[in-house]
């Protein structure tokens, strides 16, 4: 019966060096996966959470430019023969006008509606409320209800006006040309931390040629007074 000599060391299994260099290659190749997929994950939220913010913008833009397309235009109460401007006010951070709301609300009828923007540290919130028209009494203080808030987040926003037609081209922070209703409102929605635009600064036009005759309409919640103004 022939006799195996002894087995070399190679073939008894691997030396402790090749182990742990086996491990150390192990723990490279999972460490490499699990910073691939931690930036997977991270970029996967990111882009979800800027989906849901432009999302978010662009139903608030959606809002404003159909109620700036509807505003109405509507004189302040005056005595017969004076002109005491139209209803409407405009800074960089709220915006007040007469609309008519739609006749499938509970109460449908012209309201004042104010976009107003508050800024909590880095944080604002576009806010969206609306109050009858008061008839006949424009300097009553309104009681705001029915807020929504349209945008919330770390943005930079404000309003602007201009009327070309009226000579005033340049676009200005406030609007105190009583006499005159600005033709074109913008909308722009910046990054606070970046300065930069969210989304391109949006124009809206206002439709109206003519003022709404509260009179001959029979309104209740109707501001007009003096002279009757053609019906919208």
């Amino acid at each position: 019966m022939m006799m195996r000599g002894p087995r070399s060391h190679r073939e008894a299994g691997f030396t402790l060096i090749e182990i742990l260099a086996g491990l150390v290659l192990a723990s490279l190749i999972l460490v490499s996966l699990n910073m691939a997929m931690s930036a997977v994950g991270k970029g996967t939220e990111r882009a979800r959470r800027s989906l849901g913010e432009q999302s978010e913008i662009g139903s608030a833009v959606d809002i404003f430019g159909r109620d700036v397309a509807r505003i109405a235009k509507i004189r302040r109460s005056a005595p017969p023969g004076d002109f005491a401007g139209y209803v409407f006010d405009g800074s960089p951070d709220v915006i007040i006008y007469p609309l008519r709301e739609a006749e499938a609300l509970d109460a449908p009828g012209l309201y004042l509606i104010r976009l107003s923007v508050t800024r909590r540290g880095e944080q604002s919130i576009l806010l969206r409320e609306r109050a009858p028209l008061p008839a006949g009494n424009d300097d009553a203080l309104p009681r705001w209800r029915d807020p929504v808030v349209l945008l919330s987040g770390p943005y930079d926003i404000a309003f602007a006006y201009r009327a070309q037609r009226s000579g005033l081209r340049d676009w200005s922070n406030s609007w105190n040309a009583t006499e005159t209703m600005p033709e074109q409102i913008r909308l722009t929605v910046g990054n606070n931390a970046t300065g930069r635009l969210r989304v391109p600064g949006f124009v809206q036009s206002l439709t109206i040629d003519s003022e709404v005759d509260c009179a001959g309409n029979r309104e209740e919640r109707c501001g007009t007074a003096g002279e009757k103004g053609a019906t919208q």
